[in-house]
């Protein structure tokens, strides 16, 4: 056998998960919008900040385990199918999910596409910032992917062309980035099989009309680098050595010029969920962090 066979996550655990995350989610009114949201536990409140509908479960084990100790909350966004939703609406969401609550200031957490909202809300709102943590995710979305892609993003941009992609080929496109590794030595780390991360963009209802409208106006205007002295919070920053849409170069230059970097960590390898698959190492750092932070606090 051979010596790079990576440990898969299972089926049936990866099922476990989703259905605990559908299991917590209640409707609660928000601004003007009637969305599922969870909350539970007791103590200093968490938020996660959400990515795709349907994706949440990269948080699900975060939210198991800090749930244990703090108030944990995750929403579930409202994705566009009929017009464009970028940066400034996903921050505004945020800010009234926290209204909803009454929340000031608080710790967050976000993964991906998700930290792009977090930082374009902690740049408007820093005082409502306590802490943040950002994990695979740079302070720019300017990637060398193969061109194809970009082309085809400007085509979704200026062309209505979401009737004409098949969800299927643009659900395969985004996957093979997700899992994209260049690096031998990560097919030892534990990850995601493909077919779950397929499984669940599959549920995600009009694909390419949510590519089009609730994706690409985040992803694509992405520039956070002129930007960042607003940033004096603690901000712990995660990624992973070979990560295709979050290059360790632009984390590691985030790393540096960020007012209040509390802390970077690389973990080996894995695919683009590794906060999922990874969960105890990147939950023990996350972990760690809350605690000298709040202790910092105290001080």
């Amino acid at each position: 056998m051979s010596t790079h066979t990576r440990p898969y996550i299972d089926d049936d655990t990866f099922h476990a998960d989703v259905q605990y995350i559908e299991s917590l989610w209640q409707r609660r009114v928000v601004g003007k919008t009637d969305m599922p949201v969870i909350d539970i536990g007791q103590g200093e409140p968490l938020v996660f900040v959400p990515i795709l509908e349907h994706l949440e479960f990269v948080y699900a084990r975060q939210i198991r385990a800090f749930s244990e100790t703090r108030r944990v909350i995750l929403y579930r966004r409202h994705e566009a199918r009929t017009h464009p939703v970028g940066l400034v609406e996903r921050a505004e969401e945020l800010r009234q999910v926290l209204d909803s609550f009454g929340l000031q200031a608080v710790d967050m957490v976000a993964h991906g596409d998700a930290a792009m909202v977090l930082f374009e809300f902690a740049t408007r709102y820093p005082q409502r910032c306590r802490s943040l943590v950002i994990i695979a995710q740079g302070a720019d979305y300017e990637i060398a992917p193969h061109p194809f892609i970009w082309l085809l993003h400007e085509a979704f941009v200026r062309l209505p062309i979401e009737s004409f992609v098949p969800a299927w080929f643009l659900r395969r496109l985004v996957v093979n980035y997700i899992m994209a590794t260049r690096d031998v030595s990560a097919r030892s780390i534990p990850s995601l099989p493909r077919h779950l991360v397929e499984e669940q963009f599959r549920k995600i209802r009009l694909w390419p009309f949510v590519y089009k409208f609730s994706e690409l106006p985040v992803i694509h205007y992405y520039d956070m680098r002129e930007r960042l002295a607003a940033l004096t919070m603690p901000i712990l920053l995660i990624n992973r050595l070979d990560d295709v849409l979050s290059p360790e170069s632009k984390t590691y230059w985030l790393s540096t010029q960020l007012p209040n970097c509390a802390g970077y960590h690389l973990l080996p390898g894995g695919e683009r969920f590794f906060m999922y698959s990874q969960a105890e190492v990147v939950n023990k750092i996350i972990e760690q962090f809350l605690v000298v932070e709040h202790s910092n606090v105290g001080n």
